[in-house]
């Protein structure tokens, strides 16, 4: 935990400086593309490289997911704010090995009729939404039997006083972050409860510039049927 606070302490200060003079969007795109190079993007390649077939991507923020998908994908991507998809336009259009459509939407109420979809993708969503179990029964909902819905989230820490910190904290945390991010949730009971067998969890973290070195977790799980 030494380290992860030092990490934290060392960052916060510039970051806190861009929040000031860059607008959300760019601050996320900034903080992330630190991450991604960190080694955040070979958990993206690994979980999403060999999607094929009609995949949903919720919440693709400013689409680093796009440049992992391979051309056996079709993605629509589902990103509720303008100013976050206006940067992910550019990213969708460079990705050439696969065609990807932006569109506006919510977790919570995803496009398309039941049993469509024959994958899904979420990354970094779950701390956020307001309903995290909606949204998995949405995702739930609109995947054929067996597919694949793959993620990558942060998560509370399993330690006892690193987790108690973490929930203490998060009122705090959501104050800074300004992006509704909460840092002390725990996907997999809900990601089960939604009705997904979970196949496999990888844990691990990232230490960048700009992002709180949070456990991480890649998270390969199969709807029912």
């Amino acid at each position: 935990m030494l380290r992860e606070l030092t990490h934290f302490f060392r960052h916060a200060p510039a970051t806190l400086r861009l929040k000031r003079t860059l607008p959300q969007a760019e601050l996320y795109d900034h903080v992330c593309g630190a991450g991604d190079d960190a080694g955040l993007a070979a958990w993206r390649a690994q979980l999403v490289g060999d999607l094929a077939g009609d995949i949903l991507e919720v919440g693709a923020g400013t689409g680093l997911m796009f440049r992992h998908y391979g051309a056996a994908a079709r993605v629509t991507a589902l990103e509720p704010d303008a100013a976050f998809a206006a940067l992910a336009a550019p990213r969708a259009a460079a990705a050439t090995a696969v065609h990807i459509d932006i569109i506006a939407g919510t977790a919570e109420a995803l496009p398309g009729p039941s049993r469509s979809r024959d994958g899904a993708v979420v990354g970094l969503v779950l701390c956020s939404v307001a309903d995290p179990a909606a949204a998995l029964a949405e995702l739930a909902r609109v995947l054929r039997p067996g597919a694949p819905l793959r993620l990558v989230e942060h998560v509370r820490s399993p330690r006892l006083v690193a987790g108690t910190l973490m929930r203490a904290t998060n009122p705090l945390w959501r104050a800074l972050n300004g992006q509704g991010c909460n840092m002390h949730r725990d996907p997999l009971p809900a990601i089960r409860d939604a009705g997904f067998t979970i196949d496999r969890t990888e844990p691990f973290q990232i230490f960048a510039p700009g992002i709180p070195a949070f456990p991480m977790r890649a998270i390969w799980a199969r709807a029912a049927g």
